[in-house]
């Protein structure tokens, strides 16, 4: 099974890709974490893509396809965060069925701008480890300090409000598109993104069929 994940920032996409892989026990490929760990790696491509992230713009297609075609060769996935643009969702189409893996479904998660500014901006994290709280629906204990290890926590540059306020803008005007591009060849789904976790992907669950 191959599937593609779509949705703005904040929708739920990887929550949902990774239940969605446990499900049906194959790869979840999150191009976020892909470019993360290129980040965290130091290199020249990761330093680029740091700057861009950090101002809610889109990394260069070049640099996405080439990651990710590597990661998809082995057959099954559930890929999210790629496509972004209608070019990457050509190319990803063309990849896919040179490849001899044409993607099954496309799932798009709709949530309304408003919620996603909501859930974006209450968004906080540890300094150190990582762990990621929210100001409403999972506030720390402490309000500066992280429950696991007491470090610091902080607010990452793109869920501030301004930085969430032009990546909507620009999901708006690049991403969407690829929504009407997958409805037309047929491979499209879309399922609220609002409310319990688990009911989302039950949601999807059966619009899959299952």
């Amino acid at each position: 099974m191959r599937i593609v994940v779509l949705g703005a920032p904040g929708a739920g996409k990887g929550t949902q890709a990774r239940n969605l892989s446990k499900y049906y026990g194959i790869p979840h490929i999150s191009t976020g974490d892909i470019l993360r760990e290129q980040m965290k790696l130091g290199t020249k491509i990761g330093k680029e893509i740091s700057e861009l992230m950090d101002t809610g713009n889109l990394v260069p297609d070049e640099i996405v396809t080439r990651l990710v075609a590597k990661k998809i060769a082995d057959g099954s996935f559930i890929l999210d965060g790629y496509p972004r643009t209608l070019e990457q969702a050509g190319v990803l189409t063309y990849l896919t069925n040179v490849m001899g893996l044409p993607l099954d479904k496309v799932i798009s998660i709709d949530v309304e701008d408003d919620m996603i500014m909501e859930r974006m901006t209450g968004r906080i994290s540890c300094s150190k480890c990582g762990e990621i709280y929210h100001l409403h629906y999972f506030p720390p204990k402490d309000k500066d300090k992280c429950n696991i290890c007491g470090s610091q926590l902080i607010q990452r540059d793109d869920d501030k409000a301004q930085t969430v306020e032009h990546r909507l803008k620009v999901y708006h005007e690049m991403t969407e598109p690829i929504i009407k591009f997958y409805r037309g060849n047929g491979l499209l789904l879309q399922v609220s993104g609002v409310g319990e976790i688990g009911d989302i992907t039950q949601r999807i669950l059966r619009s899959l069929g299952d």
